[in-house]
């Protein structure tokens, strides 16, 4: 037996065509944050082992020479170049991510679903839910307020967070290896 879930009254004066057109949509769009998802994190997985494994090759090198420094300096600037493009893709990648979580809490209120709502409403700190709530009324501030008792506290980092902390680690890393080698080659 399937759960139907019971219509809100904007759901029930929309036609079913209607309705049956934005949960496309809504399918298309977790589709696609998921698409992009793993195209961030797949190129993730190629480029930084690559980056990682020179790293480790010349920081445990003991061949200090001004030829060993320009090799590490070009490889170096290569992998930052290549460490910059992935992080200039996955800012574009995550800016598509945003227009699609947003079109979905759109759907989601023009339909009476929750989830993204929920998700969005959790993530943000303590404070910035009271002041949401706040402005809230009626069922939608009750059923906030309820996720909220129940779901106190959400650690998050995020995909924004992440990459950026990714990349300037490696970008110190390389920096510094850099400067190590110049001073131990010349």
């Amino acid at each position: 037996m399937r759960y139907s879930r019971p219509k809100d009254d904007q759901e029930k004066n929309m036609p079913p065509e209607k309705q049956a057109a934005l949960r496309e949509e809504y399918r298309g769009c977790s589709e696609k944050i998921g698409r992009l998802d793993s195209l961030i994190w797949q190129t993730a997985s190629v480029i930084l082992p690559i980056i990682l494994a020179g790293f480790a090759y010349f920081g445990s090198s003991t061949n200090h020479t001004p030829e060993q420094f320009f090799v590490v300096f070009i490889t170096g600037a290569g992998s930052m170049a290549l460490l910059s493009l992935w992080y200039m893709l996955s800012r574009t990648w995550y800016f598509y991510q945003q227009v699609a979580f947003y079109r979905i809490r759109e759907i989601e209120a023009e339909l009476g679903l929750w989830h993204y709502r929920y998700s969005i409403f959790l993530r943000k700190s303590k404070k910035e839910r009271k002041i949401i709530l706040e402005q809230l009324k009626g069922d939608e501030k009750k059923r906030f307020q309820k996720i909220a008792q129940e779901q106190p506290n959400i650690p998050r980092i995020g995909l924004f967070k992440t990459t950026t902390i990714l990349t300037a680690l490696f970008f110190v890393g390389w920096g510094v290896l850099i400067i190590r080698e110049a001073f131990l080659s010349f």
